[in-house]
Formats: structure tokens, sequence, C-alpha cells
């Protein structure tokens, strides 16, 4: 999980879980500006072969919604301009 400065633990079990195929739910935010927000779609599609499944961006905070393949959330966390990933879900309990 190479160029990511912050990757949620819920989120590392969720993709652990998930194996290679597996759909998971995560938010990514990336650096500045919209063209960034599209080449690391872009870069983790090419990264790993496959598409997500779902991929909403919301510029303003700089973040995508997304639902893909665990393989593909893997090749965008590998991307520098990825700052923070987080799931989706929360722990109820956690203790």
């Amino acid at each position: 999980m190479g160029g990511v400065t912050q990757v949620d633990p819920r989120l590392a079990r969720q993709l652990t879980a998930a194996g290679e195929g597996g759909p998971v739910h995560a938010v990514l935010v990336v650096a500045d500006g919209d063209d960034v927000a599209a080449g690391l779609v872009a870069a983790a599609s090419a990264g790993s072969g496959l598409t997500a499944g779902s991929v909403r961006h919301l510029p303003r905070a700089n973040a995508l919604v997304v639902t893909a393949p665990a393989a593909w959330l893997r090749a965008a966390l590998e991307d520098p301009r990825l700052l923070v990933a987080s799931a989706t879900t929360t722990d109820v309990f956690p203790w």
C-alpha cells in the first residue's frame, strides 16, 4: 500500500477478507483536482486489469466513493495521488 498517506484499518481488513475479486466499498480522498481523480481511476483500472463497479466523484471533497474488486482497490492504493482510503462502515463496539 505504497503511496497512501493513511489507510483505514477497517478497509485493510475488508481487502484481506475479499480476496482478489470480492467487491469492497471505500471512500478515497485524492489530491486536489478533477483530473487527479479521473487519472487515479484510469490508473487503477490499467494496473489491475479490472474496472470499478461504481465510482461517484465528490469534487468539493476531492473524494471518490467506489465499489470495486479488491484487486482494483489495491492498485489504487499504490497511487501517490491518493491521500486517504477509508472503509464505508463503522465498528459499532470495537472493544
